[in-house]
């Protein structure tokens, strides 16, 4: 089954451009950043404990890189409850790192804040086509 959702081009710079879609996590809107170049699903610290609560983040000894940040410690949990378009996800597993410096530089610019960044492994899981002429996110589910 496939479905499409809207997503919203942003022009950051002079043709530079920033993909965002909304999503709900029970049923709380929720602002992406469409980011095919990062490997894993990122929420920021602060902002996923509108969405968890959080006893059910866990730190991870392994250390992450990327994001503009060098080696930190990362934490993890499972986000319940997703609405994509029509897609109903039961749970989704991300990685919690602090976005403030991307939300304060979307902040100059007039950007809304994102909570987090939607990841390739998402997108490979759910075989993403990104369609820039009509701005639909189609994803596929079994």
């Amino acid at each position: 089954m496939n479905h499409k959702i809207k997503f919203e081009v942003c022009e950051i710079e002079r043709k530079n451009y920033h993909l965002f879609l909304t999503i709900k996590i029970n049923d709380k809107p929720c602002r992406l950043l469409i980011d095919t170049g990062a490997s894993k699903t990122v929420f920021d610290t602060d902002r996923v404990l509108q969405f968890v609560n959080p006893s059910k983040l866990k730190t991870h000894h392994s250390k992450s890189v990327g994001l503009g940040v060098t080696e930190m410690e990362t934490q993890a949990t499972k986000l319940k409850n997703i609405q994509i378009g029509k897609l109903h996800i039961n749970k989704l597993d991300v990685a919690i790192l602090p976005l403030q410096h991307v939300n304060q530089t979307y902040a100059t610019i007039n950007v809304p804040a994102i909570d987090g960044v939607l990841g390739s492994d998402f997108l490979m899981k759910y075989k993403a086509v990104i369609n820039y002429k009509t701005g639909y996110l189609k994803l596929f589910s079994k």
